[in-house]
């Protein structure tokens, strides 16, 4: 076998060899606001189920002007909800409440969000079977939202819309 049809070959291959690798994405993580302005993670599940959400900070935003994207390093904690049921459609639950809320409680209780550093949210399930895909954001970008919207990532794109408009249509083509 030349060469050429070696490297022919494994480009053919390599598309097919990736798209396998990691969790498939089942539905989208998100955040939204209280009427007091306490910040909600929000989940909408378009197919099978997710059994709790995590949430870990991303390196520091140093350019307020810049766009925030989510690091690949480890993350220095991780925190991690548990809901009552597995969630197979939309649910919420308040990010700060030591406590949980909602049917949700927190594995241990919640980092505080800081200000400069972006977070990044998804819902999965323990054995890796399922996971939404991820959401980042900042606490300037919750200050933006109102209640009743809420931000969620869709390919490379930051959507924010109503929580009505997002649990009827953030599915379709999914």
């Amino acid at each position: 076998m030349t060469t050429r049809l070696r490297r022919a070959l494994l480009l053919s291959v390599l598309p097919f060899a990736l798209a396998g690798c990691g969790v498939p994405s089942a539905g989208f993580a998100g955040v939204s606001v209280t009427a007091e302005g306490e910040p909600l993670g929000v989940l909408l599940l378009c197919d099978e189920h997710v059994d709790g959400a995590l949430l870990y900070p991303d390196e520091p935003v140093t350019d307020p002007g810049a766009e925030a994207v989510a690091d690949a390093k480890e993350p220095e904690y991780t925190d991690r909800w548990t809901p009552a049921a597995p969630v197979t459609g939309f649910a919420t639950w308040p990010l700060t409440a030591r406590a949980g809320g909602d049917g949700w409680t927190p594995d241990t209780p919640p980092h505080a969000l800081k200000p400069g550093r972006l977070s990044t949210l998804f819902g999965a399930t323990r054995d890796n079977s399922w996971s939404t895909l991820h959401h980042s954001f900042t606490l300037a970008d919750l200050k933006k939202l109102t209640p009743g919207q809420v931000a969620y990532t869709e390919g490379d794109k930051v959507r924010t819309t109503t929580v009505a408009d997002f649990r009827a249509h953030a599915c379709e083509g999914f």
